[in-house]
């Protein structure tokens, strides 16, 4: 049994005759019929009902057929992957990232991939951050943006940048004029945060319990958007990363004195990542747009 009987009957089921197959395939037609005769008579079956100019293939000939599709897919991974193992440089990379980064931040460095790493195919998965280690984890993802620290033996990152929170603040507010405020003259206001499950909450949440803001307890948020159109409508106030603010301009962002208020976002890998040369090459890529 080898994969070139496979691929002559996958040839002889797409082009529906042994001429056009054994043209497909680059051998005569003699050749063909051949190999596929041999293979039959090693599995001790019939494939195919042979006419005088036609054939069908037969039940178990369809059935080894679909076994084939599947073997020759296989096949082709497997290539794929000693491409990878050759050259990571190429073929598909999956990146992840959570809720509250994803659609502010890979906007900004899809072009970069472009432009630098013409040959990788990239897919971009955005997931809450547990979901994106379990993935890590199990291999179904190359890399993922995270925020620091993360502690997992399996995984290693690299920093690529750090940003300020700032209070997002409706706009009648009493503060909405100002360009800085005090952490404690917001001891009284209502804090929305968004739900369980987002690492945006507990970052918010270990800054302000230190500065003594309340959260809301009434209502969380299940996303950053739905969270920024609360903010504008008035009904509370919300600690917001530096990349998404300014995306509603019904809100008015303020910073905090004396700063504290950060989160730093990390690019982590498998340790054992055949990768990652290229994960060092990205993290020194993409952190130098922030130095």
């Amino acid at each position: 049994m080898n994969l070139q009987a496979f691929k002559y009957l996958l040839a002889l089921d797409e082009h529906g005759g042994f001429h056009k197959a054994a043209e497909a395939c680059h051998v005569s037609q003699p050749a063909l019929s051949i190999q596929i005769k041999k293979f039959e008579e090693e599995l001790g079956i019939s494939l195919l009902e042979r006419g005088h100019k036609e054939f069908i293939f037969t039940p178990a000939g369809r059935e080894v057929l679909e076994r084939a599709r599947d073997i020759m897919r296989q096949v082709r991974e497997i290539e794929e992957l000693s491409r990878l193992w050759n050259d990571p440089y190429a073929g598909e990379l999956s990146i992840g990232a959570f809720p509250t980064l994803a659609p502010y931040y890979f906007p900004q460095i899809l072009d970069h991939f472009i432009d630098s790493y013409p040959e990788l195919h990239i897919n971009l998965i955005e997931e809450k951050t547990h979901v994106l280690i379990e993935r890590l984890k199990a291999g179904t993802l190359d890399a993922a943006f995270l925020a620091e620290p993360v502690e997992e033996p399996a995984l290693e990152h690299g920093t690529i940048f750090s940003e300020e929170f700032y209070v997002g603040i409706p706009p009648n507010h009493a503060l909405s004029k100002r360009k800085t405020v005090d952490p404690a003259k917001l001891s009284s206001e209502k804090l929305l945060l968004l739900e369980e499950g987002h690492c945006l909450r507990g970052q918010a949440l270990e800054y302000c319990s230190s500065a003594g803001m309340g959260e809301v307890l009434n209502f969380r948020a299940s996303s950053m958007e739905t969270l920024l159109q609360m903010v504008a409508m008035g009904r509370a106030i919300s600690l917001i990363p530096d990349c998404v603010a300014k995306r509603n301009p019904q809100i008015h962002y303020v910073k905090l004195k004396g700063g504290g208020a950060t989160r730093t976002i990390g690019l982590f890998w498998r340790k054992s990542s055949v990768r990652k040369d290229l994960m060092l090459e990205l993290v020194d890529d993409l952190s130098r747009d922030y130095t």
